[in-house]
């Protein structure tokens, strides 16, 4: 069963598998590299691709010193875009294709790298766990505007690369061209250094070993060479530095047009399954080295409750807090038949996941799923909905029905749901009478991979919320209750004898807003479903507009966002 659900995983996730019987043979050039200072082999390194130990690529880079808040255990290497590329056209569906990076010196030190970071001419590759004592410091006067005449006289630069197999130091004598003004890449430097692949990511240096800039491409046909000046290497890695670990909360993590990262290597299935969730793609270096995503719909809370057919045990998740054999068995029999699983896509892509509660409509006792209106809201404005969303419904163990959304109302953020077919042995409720509240409730909410039903316990507060929170309803109520994201829309229901308390909502504190059921009921008394109207085929929007508000509710969500203790220094709640 695992293997199958693994291989239905790789074929829909996968990455498209591109045969190749690809050889590289890597090439030298030029002639063993005379040492003018001291420093400068220990910053060149060598990197390839390789895949079960089959060397695909090479090249070369220079180890760089960064900024102050640098981890000391992390080696940044700067190379050529042209690693990204290759790295993309040998993937395949394996995704076995990793970096080495081979460091100089006696013990001639290979460890893995990551890479990370890529625009149109470079590309960052990270190193954790060595430190090499001899990286560049890069300085303000290193710039090609200062370059002499001399410099551009034949023979008087060289172009610099180290090998991957034999470690060997190589250099090439050249001459530096300067670019007209008519060329679109006028801001770029080019030589007549004839260097292979080998070459690229290394240094152009002068015959003192001064750098003036990065080699990142070459024609090998015409023995040109494509080099990125040394103070617009300074300014790019500057640029890199603000979307690199150590130095963005990742909270808010976004990248610039003009910025990109590479889905890791082992990691594509992952990373497209993430995000056919809704769920944002992780930063670099994240994913590879531990990090977690954090204020997803998939986080448990409470108590678990499991359902006949379930295949595996769940002693090993939730907490410790006993719930479901508390309440009476009558209770929890009626519950579970209630409390359903929502979630709503455009097209094959997630775009939110809540609970529901059936309950019987106050005209010819329909029976409804009442929810959420964040269930069905646009992404991209919260103001309004989104009509092209689909709605599926679970019901455990095996009841999946269409949901069509009949009213919402966005100042409450309320939703009622009709299903196509019916549903067998639910037992939806009359939220539409008076009912005594109680101090001691449950909150309930279904997980969201397998519809297991979730409870915490909790009493009606009466303190205002521990924090600010973003939720402005002044109707809401708070509960002790700790949910999380899956359980919005949920009932709070009385301890003893499970009735309805109201609509739980989450904001990331330690406590559970809800919208009381007197309100809900007060809304939804005054009007019909639509499906139950001759000719109205459309969901109503219930929200009265009419009304003079100062400031409409808001109902936001918490986003997802990824978290590594190595590079955010603010810790999930």
């Amino acid at each position: 069963m695992w293997k199958k659900n693994r291989k239905d995983f790789c074929e829909k996730y996968g990455h498209p598998d591109q045969k190749s019987n690809r050889s590289f043979v890597e090439k030298p050039f030029g002639s063993a590299y005379v040492d003018c200072d001291t420093s400068l082999p220990s910053n060149i390194v060598s990197l390839a691709l390789v895949d079960e130990n089959k060397i695909l690529f090479a090249c070369s880079g220079i180890a760089m010193e960064r900024l102050p808040m640098t981890n000391p255990e992390v080696t940044i290497v700067v190379t050529s875009k042209r690693l990204v590329e290759e790295f993309k056209e040998i993937r395949n569906r394996d995704d076995k294709v990793k970096v080495e990076v081979r460091f100089p010196g006696k013990k001639n030190i290979c460890v893995d790298g990551l890479l990370g970071l890529y625009d149109k001419y470079i590309a960052f590759v990270t190193c954790f766990y060595y430190s090499d004592p001899c990286k560049i410091h890069v300085d303000e006067h290193q710039m090609y505007r200062d370059l002499k005449p001399e410099y551009l006289r034949p023979n008087s630069v060289e172009a610099v690369g180290r090998a991957f197999s034999s470690g060997t130091l190589m250099s090439a004598k050249g001459q530096i061209y300067l670019p007209t003004s008519g060329s679109h890449e006028g801001h770029l430097m080019y030589s007549n250094c004839a260097i292979t692949e080998a070459g690229l990511g290394g240094p152009v240096v002068t015959k003192t070993g001064r750098f003036i800039g990065l080699n990142i491409d070459c024609d090998t046909k015409d023995n040109s060479t494509l080099i990125l000046p040394w103070e617009l290497l300074m300014e790019r890695l500057v640029y890199f530095e603000k979307y690199s670990p150590n130095s963005t909360n990742y909270r808010e993590y976004t990248l610039p047009k003009d910025l990109f990262s590479v889905v890791p290597p082992g990691h594509w299935n992952t990373v497209k399954y993430l995000t056919s969730m809704g769920y944002p793609e992780p930063p670099p270096l994240v994913l590879e080295t531990g990090g977690k995503l954090c204020d997803k719909f998939e986080e448990d809370f409470g108590d678990l409750y499991g359902y006949k057919g379930l295949d595996y045990n769940l002693w090993c998740r939730g907490t410790e807090e006993l719930v479901f054999s508390k309440l009476r068995t009558e209770v929890l029999r009626k519950l579970c038949r209630r409390v359903v699983l929502l979630t709503s896509y455009n097209g094959d892509m997630r775009s939110f996941a809540c609970t529901g509660y059936i309950i019987k409509w106050h005209k010819k006792g329909t029976p409804v799923i009442l929810t959420s209106a964040s269930l069905i809201r646009s992404l991209n404005n919260e103001d309004t909905i989104d009509e092209k969303l689909k709605i599926a419904v679970f019901l455990p163990p095996n009841q999946h029905a269409t949901g069509t959304l009949e009213l919402y109302h966005l100042d409450y953020n309320i939703a009622v749901i009709s299903v196509q077919k019916r549903m067998h042995c639910v037992q939806p409720e009359n939220i539409f009478h008076e009912e005594k509240g109680r101090k001691k409730v449950v909150a309930l909410g279904r997980e969201v991979k397998d519809g297991l039903l979730m409870g915490t316990i909790g009493v009606v507060a009466k303190l205002p919320m521990d924090g600010p929170s973003k939720l402005n309803c002044k109707d809401l109520k708070l509960s002790t209750c700790k949910i999380k994201k899956a359980g919005i829309g949920g009932p709070l229901v009385n301890f003893i004898d499970g009735s309805y308390a109201g609509m739980n909502f989450y904001d990331g504190t330690t406590k559970t807003p809800y919208l009381p059921r007197h309100i809900i009921a007060k809304v939804l008394s005054a009007t019909d479903l639509p499906s139950q109207i001759k000719g109205m085929s459309q969901p109503t929007n219930i929200t009265n507009v009419s009304v003079k508000k100062r400031i409409w509710n808001r109902w936001p969500v918490p986003k997802p966002y990824w978290y590594h203790p190595l590079f955010d220094v603010s810790e999930p709640a």
